[in-house]
């Protein structure tokens, strides 16, 4: 009750309540605005109102409509760790709206389920980290967990500078992915986390992204199809936060069309039984959020950590991980880190979430900063079969080693009759040479095909390979 009371008294300071003149809280002080991009501002005043903003030297002007709304687009400016002001003033309203401490710099938004969620204080080394975490250059915004079946007007949050206070509870994903960011580029880094625990890709959709999508046809009709009573009673809340497009109205939309940078994603246990049909829902997801935020951003993702699930079947797991790969080969501009040398298969939230953090943020240095990072571990390119034995050959394999020093394991071949068996590995350079007394004339390979699979192979960069198979006998398990 004292956050939100306070949090009022701020609006209220800005006049941020009041129908003359209101902007979305996720303009607020200690924003980082974007560099090098069109941004936008936008908001309600009195319809016919003028609203002009000043900000860095730039003044728009914009006439709010007949329904009040409003936007003006300030032009790309440069990074700047400078606190500057941001004006807004309406011709029908009294005083103006005033934003300290504003920065330009690169917004990631940050989002997903319980991996992403997971807090500073929750993750491993998290004290002694927290104690350091003073970086006045990395603001971070935390939005409050919301569902609606239409998109909510106004979150309760604002922009904050990082200090031990502010990040105890914020996602330890994004601030290491920040941390890591800031320390490499020099520019102040925005950190806009929306997540929720337990949450599947589809309530995170907005409608638009399901259009076209024919293996979805029947997801978006559900979308269109909210139940009577829909967010009236708590106890039905837990499944009805599930619906298509209902975490997005309650906590992306009110953001759009914020200018960002990109996007990292932790998200995919509550969905990891679908296989290849997560990647169009991914697609959809991506088309939606490019299309609404007006940037084709980058979208980098972690692919979920092994775990035992139950007594699921070993294998349903691996083509989760086989579908979180080929999105990378679909989807544009995108990439995936993997994280299956620090899992802990006893536990659905692996405790390190500096590594998840550091090697999405190796994603977004290597392909969209150009930095010289490598950020991929080796990765499947093609198999070659040489008598009794397969070559397979990596890419980004510079350096192949094991990170215990034994022979790389969790290879398996098949011959003619589709049976699987342990192969013996070894490493050729950048390529591994594939044996097995049991298969004569081998004819397909998989690798770490369990889900309790945990390969040692890895390049000099330290990164694991991902899970793979390929060949001729994909069909038997």
């Amino acid at each position: 009750m004292r956050q939100r009371i306070l949090f009022l008294l701020i609006l209220l300071s800005h006049g941020g309540v009041a129908a003359e003149l209101n902007l979305p809280t996720v303009f607020s002080d200690h924003m980082v605005l974007q560099r090098e991009q069109v941004v936008p501002v936008w908001g309600q005043a009195k319809p016919g109102a003028s609203v002009t903003v000043a900000f860095a030297g730039q003044t728009k002007e914009a006439t709010a409509n007949q329904d009040g709304a409003w936007r003006v687009d300030l032009d790309p400016m440069g990074a700047s760790a400078e606190p500057r002001k941001m004006t807004i003033h309406s011709s029908l309203a009294g005083e103006a709206l005033v934003f300290n401490n504003v920065l330009l710099g690169d917004v990631w938004l940050c989002s997903g389920q319980s991996n992403m969620e997971w807090s500073m204080v929750r993750s491993e080394n998290g004290e002694q980290v927290i104690a350091r975490a003073t970086h006045p250059e990395i603001r971070l915004y935390q939005t409050p967990r919301y569902f609606s079946k239409t998109p909510k007007e106004r979150i309760e949050a604002q922009w904050t500078e990082t200090t031990p206070g502010t990040v105890r509870g914020f996602s330890a994903v994004a601030y290491y992915f920040g941390r890591r960011l800031n320390a490499e580029l020099g520019v102040p880094i925005g950190l806009l986390h929306s997540s929720w625990g337990g949450s599947r890709i589809e309530p995170w959709t907005p409608l638009l992204g399901f259009e076209g999508i024919e293996s979805l046809a029947e997801i978006r009709e559900q979308a269109n199809s909210f139940p009577v009573g829909f967010g009236t009673d708590p106890e039905k809340a837990k499944n009805e936060r599930q619906h298509p497009t209902a975490m997005y109205n309650g906590m992306i939309d009110a953001h759009v069309p914020f200018a960002i940078k990109g996007v990292i994603w932790y998200q995919g246990e509550s969905n990891h039984r679908e296989g290849s049909l997560y990647i169009d829902k991914t697609r959809a997801l991506l088309k939606g959020w490019r299309t609404l935020f007006e940037v084709d951003f980058p979208f980098y993702f972690v692919q979920i950590a092994p775990f035992r699930y139950g007594d699921s079947d070993p294998t349903i797991l691996p083509e989760f991980w086989e579908a979180q790969a080929e999105i990378v080969k679909q989807i544009p501009k995108t990439g995936m880190a993997v994280i299956s040398d620090v899992t802990t298969l006893d536990d659905i939230h692996p405790p390190n979430k500096e590594i998840p953090g550091e090697r999405l943020a190796r994603l977004a240095l290597d392909k969209t900063y150009g930095k010289d990072v490598v950020s991929s571990g080796p990765t499947f390119e093609q198999m070659k079969v040489e008598a009794s034995q397969i070559v397979v050959i990596f890419s980004s394999a510079k350096g192949l080693t094991t990170r215990d020093g034994k022979a790389p394991n969790y290879f398996e071949i098949a011959g003619e009759a589709g049976h699987f068996y342990p192969a013996d590995a070894s490493i050729d350079g950048e390529r591994i040479l594939l044996s097995s007394p049991e298969v004569a004339k081998p004819l397909a390979l998989r690798f770490g095909w369990h889900k309790l699979a945990t390969p040692n192979l890895m390049n000099a960069a330290g990164l694991p390979a991902a899970p793979f198979r390929a060949g001729s006998a994909l069909e038997v398990k």
